[in-house]
């Protein structure tokens, strides 16, 4: 069982080089290695914001071992960062979970996959309007 870990929470980290199957699916993410607390999240997506050259993003942030494409037992936080085009890879970024979406699934195919995705962009965009 899980510790109970609470947010908000940081992961804090050089952006890495990924599979790049966000960008083939039109939803390019940052990658990172969490550490410490983060390693005990539920695997899952959250809402984030993403701190970037003092400037900061919403995101969606999925924290976990990508079961769908990856068969790995390295954790990974993948980030879809709202309203930001550019290259990241190298930099330092800063990303605060604020609240759990729904649990990691492993899918049949990348087109479920992205379907599901779509789902939790869409619900991004609304994260914090009705607050």
């Amino acid at each position: 069982m899980k510790e109970t870990v609470e947010l908000p929470l940081f992961i804090k980290g050089e952006v890495e080089h990924g599979k790049e199957i966000g960008r083939k699916i039109d939803m390019p993410t940052i990658n990172m290695v969490p550490t410490g607390d983060a390693l005990l999240l539920e695997h899952g997506v959250y809402y984030s914001r993403v701190y970037v050259d003092k400037q900061v993003y919403k995101g969606i942030t999925n924290v976990g071992k990508k079961p769908t494409v990856k068969n790995t037992d390295t954790v990974n936080a993948e980030t879809f960062i709202y309203d930001f085009s550019g290259d990241l890879y190298g930099k330092e970024v800063e990303v605060e979970l604020l609240e759990f979406r729904r649990p990691e699934i492993k899918f049949k195919s990348l087109d479920e996959l992205s379907k599901q995705m779509h789902k939790d962009l869409e619900a991004g965009k609304k994260y914090g309007k009705e607050r």
